[in-house]
């Protein structure tokens, strides 16, 4: 995973457009909203959009922010687990690096709005929240235990 910054407005372009393509087939509470101010990136994405975005990306960071009991019952492939309800959690996030893409879920994507609105908070440039969690996107794509 490893995205280029001549790369991504392209990539958000295509997402963009190929998003409204899809959305006819998606409820409609599953668009993509893209914010990007200050060459900061924050972005809610549906299922395939977050599918697309991992799979072209070269570097990246795809994290959990479930439980541990939640991430042992299923979780996305190659994901990296932080409880979100760790008192350290804020400490774990200021660990990484904040140059690096986030791609983040938790179960609805309450959790993983809150930690993305965080890292954006922390400075992170690029963070990227699934609409719907892991619930999403177990309904479209293969999870992991």
């Amino acid at each position: 995973m490893n995205m280029s910054a001549k790369t991504l407005p392209t990539v958000l372009i295509v997402l963009l457009l190929w998003g409204g393509a899809v959305s006819c087939q998606s409820r409609p509470e599953a668009s993509t909203e893209i914010a990007q101010s200050e060459g900061v990136v924050s972005a809610d994405v549906n299922v395939a959009a977050f599918a697309a975005l991992i799979d072209t990306s070269e570097t990246g960071l795809l994290l959990d922010v479930r439980t541990d009991r939640e991430f042992a019952m299923g979780h996305i492939r190659g994901a990296t687990q932080i409880d979100f309800y760790r008192d350290d959690f804020q400490e774990e996030l200021a660990k990484l690096d904040p140059n690096v893409p986030v791609y983040v879920y938790c179960r609805s994507g309450n959790r993983s709005g809150q930690a993305a609105k965080m890292m954006k908070s922390m400075r992170f440039k690029t963070v990227y929240n699934l609409e719907g969690g892991i619930g999403a996107w177990a309904r479209e794509q293969p999870i992991e235990k």
